[in-house]
């Protein structure tokens, strides 16, 4: 080490006294120098020492490459590898969500109950419509909500009909309206909202302003199995004026009302035993009271010898309090006298009673027809069937 440094400093020492040589002491020959000629040769002159050291030293101190030798057992020594720095980028921060008011009324179309769209009816067939929604606004449709007809054909349907009960956000409600199928054949559409008690309507889809609707198809009435009917009673029952002990009903009836009384009609109505049958019939539900009853004034017609009155009376099915009397009478036209022409009793057992009147009494009189249902009592389930009631000829 002691040798290492003094090779060092000697050289220096060397060169420092060339330096101070050359600064005191002329040159040979008695010629002056200047100042800057002085410094010029002293710079030569410790160039070429420097270099005559360092030519020496690297021949005498050879250079030592030192490589790092792995320990037993430790495998090569890993190289270190230096990746380029990667860029620190900002957190991104999610937008904060901005919550979607929810509606006070919207509702939510769920299925169509009853009633699918392009449903099939008889002219002035008697039906219900049932829509199940869903309440999916904020707000509970409580006392005074309705549904309303909006546009379309109303089906002889009342203009507004209140929901059945309270509906909080959530829950869903089956909203039936009574409707009877209109005159004419064709396809018959009629739109509804809900409403609110103060007006608002409001409907189903994304903006809550898509009305919920009926959809039917109305065809001809069927004529009659009977090949020799004169007269259909069933096809032209609101062809006859409908009274009840309560008042004058109007035909046909939107729906079953034992209250005051109901008149409809049914072209595949189910008999008492459960099975559906493919006559024509009307329905006749007679007023509440201890007098209650039904009665449809059918306009005059001309008899024949040979005609006759044919119908078959019964209960519907599951009214299994039903009990009434079915009677005919006729009144022959410019008369005052109404004559009864046979009483049925009825009741609901799985059976049907079958009617059957000679008319030849009446031959070439026109004659006014009434067909009369009373109530034993209790109107609840007096859901009497006038089928296939005809005029027919032998």
């Amino acid at each position: 080490m002691f040798k290492k440094i003094f090779g060092i400093i000697l050289p220096l020492f060397i060169v420092s006294a060339l330096i101070l040589a050359a600064c005191n002491f002329p040159l040979l020959g008695g010629n002056s120098i200047s100042e800057e000629q002085s410094q010029t040769l002293a710079a030569q002159t410790i160039q070429a020492e420097v270099g005559k050291y360092l030519t020496q030293t690297a021949q005498t101190n050879p250079v030592i490459v030192v490589t790092a030798t792995p320990l037993p057992g430790s495998g090569a020594l890993p190289t270190a590898t230096l990746s380029p720095a990667t860029p620190i980028l900002p957190t991104a921060v999610p937008p904060t969500a901005t919550p979607i008011p929810v509606p006070c009324n919207q509702a939510g179309w769920v299925t169509d109950v009853t009633i699918p769209d392009g449903s099939s009816f008889v002219a002035g067939a008697s039906f219900v419509k049932t829509w199940r929604v869903k309440n999916i606004g904020s707000c509970t449709w409580g006392t005074g909500y309705s549904i309303m007809f909006l546009n379309g054909n109303s089906m002889s349907a009342p203009a507004t009909v209140a929901l059945p009960a309270s509906v909080r956000p959530g829950e869903t409600v089956d909203i039936s309206v009574p409707m009877v199928a209109p005159s004419g054949n064709g396809d018959y559409t009629g739109s509804w909202l809900l409403r609110t008690p103060n007006g608002t309507t409001f409907g189903v889809g994304v903006n809550g302003g898509v009305p919920v609707t009926v959809k039917i198809s109305v065809t001809t009435i069927p004529t009659p199995k009977d090949p020799n009917t004169v007269y259909d009673f069933v096809g032209n029952y609101c062809s006859a004026q409908w009274r009840t002990n309560a008042g004058t009903i109007s035909c046909p009836s939107s729906s079953a009302n034992y209250s005051t009384g109901s008149i409809m009609r049914s072209y595949a109505p189910i008999i008492e035993n459960g099975l559906t049958d493919d006559e024509g019939t009307i329905i006749t539900i007679p007023a509440a009271g201890g007098d209650g009853m039904i009665q449809g004034q059918f306009p005059n017609i001309l008899i024949h010898s040979g005609d006759r009155f044919a119908a078959t009376a019964l209960c519907s099915y599951q009214k299994t309090n039903c009990s009434v009397t079915f009677e005919v009478l006729a009144q022959e036209q410019g008369s005052s006298t109404i004559t009864s022409l046979g009483t049925w009793s009825k009741t609901y057992n799985n059976t049907t009673v079958a009617i059957d009147i000679d008319l030849s009494a009446y031959d070439g009189k026109n004659v006014i027809f009434y067909l009369k249902v009373s109530s034993g009592g209790n109107s609840t389930d007096d859901y009497a069937q006038w089928m296939a009631a005809r005029i027919t000829h032998d």
